[in-house]
């Protein structure tokens, strides 16, 4: 029984365990599940969200003397009643850490979860001793400071926790945050800012049970294919509005869900579409505009960074943001539409702003610019078994095959070196999305499925999107010190479960 025969036909379910305010503040951090079975994938459907929720814009920090601390919360997130989840904050996610590129950064993480967590700070491009790697630890009631330069330029970055096996699940419950970086280049541009006219936000999905109770516990199929929420919080709030006036927007979102890729659009209540235009992706701002997209399909830990004009749109419009239905990804992605949040014109302005043409300077790399080796990274993982399944889930996935094992480096890097590497998930039934620890890369080809290189590809990346049937070829320099980092598959319930690689930098 190949893959995808094996996950359509698992049909036995599982159910929420609740977990009480008090049993779980005083539990050692344990989220109560039911034990794992082959399971059937949720989180399908999604409801419609009320849309009467005030949009929650996220405190920003200084990324120097930053002081965060990882803990175990109970807020209302939903509804009326209130539920557990983990947070730098007094709820669910963190602040946003904010540093100038060239400035040092000193933040320190407290770990008050009573479990082992630590910190990875997606997209910047930082020496192995200088952030955790996967199997970096800060236990419980411990501490560290991260001491680092900041050497990426202008960008949405973000940090989560990242220790082991334990991705999916503290991501899932709340420790993440976004981490920003500014530069003289995109000053110049005099980008929109300001509430009425900038917006960024973080999209995730969770699961509650009857009684607004968050929780999380994949099963063995949810384990081989994501684990899909039914509830979608933007900053943390579920169907946010926010006013804005008629002005040209910019507008930041990141995936910082577990496994579900969004299908970005922008929709007036009548379906008209409202356009992106396309400034910039994962590590930054492009050379130059992108164009005009209704659709923009993100796979999780990817970032974007676009312009919406709004300034032709009356007062009291609604335009809303939704995630549409989209095909060739598998069983599960796409598979259903829904809104996530809503923008209402409350002023009119007139719009003095141009979208600029030319945005950053970025050089191009060709594989004329490989120094070092192409690697063959086969990620489809296609033909497993439900006996490979049962008996060995922490270890379903691979890449060529190997699954994650903290004593084992699975290849080496020379330092300096820019090296050619092919994701291939030509024979893959599910979406991957695979994220490089310590670099940033160009997409150089697509090949099968979508065929091409996507307008916000087309910049500087950390992670990248290969659907089934893909063939994915990435140019990566290795700038950094010497030492031991990872290629991580950001469907993290894969990751979880081996969807990782350690590489050494010699």
């Amino acid at each position: 029984m190949n893959r995808r025969s094996f996950l359509r036909n698992t049909i036995a379910g599982t159910t929420a365990v609740a977990v009480t305010p008090a049993a779980f503040l005083a539990s050692c951090g344990e989220v109560t599940a039911p034990k794992p079975t082959i399971g059937n994938v949720s989180g399908m459907q999604v409801p419609a969200p009320p849309f009467d929720n005030v949009f929650n814009t996220l405190d920003v920090n200084s990324a120097i003397g930053a002081a965060i601390e990882a803990s175990k919360n109970y807020a209302i997130l939903i509804g009326i009643n209130g539920t557990f989840c983990y947070g730098y904050t007094d709820s669910v996610w963190g602040p946003t850490l904010k540093s100038t590129s060239g400035n040092s950064a000193s933040i320190t993480l407290t770990n008050s979860t009573t479990e082992t967590s630590n910190l990875h700070f997606h997209g910047l491009t930082l020496d192995a001793n200088l952030e955790d790697g996967i199997e970096g630890d800060v236990s419980d009631g411990g501490s560290k400071t991260y001491n680092f330069t900041v050497n990426d330029r202008a960008g949405l970055y973000w940090y989560h926790a990242h220790y082991q096996k334990t991705a999916g699940k503290q991501l899932n419950l709340g420790l993440g945050g976004l981490f920003l970086v500014e530069d003289n280049e995109e000053d110049v541009l005099n980008l929109p800012a300001g509430d009425q006219k900038s917006t960024t936000i973080v999209i995730q999905d969770k699961r509650f049970n009857e009684d607004n109770q968050m929780f999380y516990g994949p099963n063995i199929a949810e384990r081989m294919a994501g684990y899909f929420g039914e509830t979608i919080l933007v900053n943390g709030i579920q169907g946010p509005f926010k006013n804005i006036s008629t002005r040209i927007h910019r507008l930041r979102i990141a995936n910082a869900s577990t496994a579900r890729i969004y299908n970005l659009s922008l929709n007036l209540s009548t379906g008209e579409e409202v356009p992106f235009t396309i400034i910039g992706g994962d590590c930054g701002l492009l050379k130059t505009t992108g164009g005009s997209v209704t659709q923009i399909l993100l796979a999780p830990g990817e970032r974007l960074d676009t312009l919406v004009d709004f300034s032709t749109l009356a007062a009291g419009t609604e335009v809303f943001i939704n995630s549409r239905v989209f095909g060739g990804a598998g069983d599960y992605q796409g598979a259903a539409g829904f809104d996530i949040m809503k923008f209402v014109i409350t002023n009119e302005e007139a719009e003095t702003y141009s979208i600029p043409g030319s945005l950053s300077t970025i050089v191009d790399l060709t594989e004329g610019d490989v120094t070092g080796e192409t690697r063959n990274m086969n990620i489809s993982n296609d033909g497993i078994s439900n006996d490979d399944a049962l008996n060995n889930p922490d270890n379903m996935h691979g890449i060529n095959g190997d699954a994650y094992d903290a004593d084992v480096v699975n290849f080496t890097v020379n330092s300096g070196a820019i090296e050619k590497w092919v994701f291939d998930n030509s024979s893959g039934n599910e979406p991957r999305a695979m994220h490089v620890y310590g670099a940033q890369f160009q997409v150089f080809a697509r090949e099968g499925g979508r065929g091409n290189v996507k307008i916000w590809e087309r910049g500087w990346k950390d992670t990248v999107l290969m659907l089934p049937g893909e063939i994915v070829t990435i140019i990566i320099p290795f700038t950094v010190a010497t030492g031991k980092y990872h290629v991580v598959c950001t469907n993290l319930e894969q990751a979880d479960s081996g969807l990782i690689n350690n590489f050494e930098i010699i």
